[in-house]
């Protein structure tokens, strides 16, 4: 009698033990345009699947931010910010911070303008031709004198 009470117990646990598993499947599955980032202090990242024979190519620092493409048995597939598309762990990820994905995605600080009393400045040390000098202009040519024998 007692293994009929255990019976059923035991199979509730296994159905939440499931039923957690396909919650966070179910959590990240419907995510596409959602930025997501990364919670562990780095995180492997993989272009082509976590079973390369390569290893991981790279390191993803924490706070990375992505998209995710679809989840795949323990790993989602991903797009990062450059576009690049790849594998991580799931539970290496969570929803970014609207903060963070504000952040990451801010268009670069423009300088502050330069006021007349400043003067302008210039950055010489650039590879712009405009700025290379002309070359010298060639001697102008000079009649070579004829020679009697």
């Amino acid at each position: 009698m007692k293994l009929r009470c255990l019976t059923p117990i035991g199979a509730v646990a296994l159905l939440a033990a499931g039923c957690a598993s396909s919650i966070k499947l179910n959590a990240l599955s419907g995510t596409t345009n959602t930025w997501y980032s990364v919670a562990a202090n780095q995180t492997p990242f993989y272009r082509y699947g976590p079973q390369q024979g390569s290893g991981p190519d790279s390191q993803l620092p924490r706070d990375s931010i992505m998209k995710v493409i679809r989840p795949s048995f323990g790993y989602v597939k991903v797009q990062l910010q450059d576009g690049e598309s790849g594998y991580v762990a799931s539970e290496d990820i969570r929803a970014a911070a609207p903060t963070l994905v504000a952040e990451k995605l801010a268009p670069p600080a423009t300088p502050a303008p330069t006021f007349a009393g400043q003067g302008e400045q210039f950055q010489l040390n650039s590879n712009d031709p405009r700025l290379i000098a002309p070359p010298e202009p060639l001697p102008e040519p000079t009649p070579i004198p004829e020679f009697r024998y």
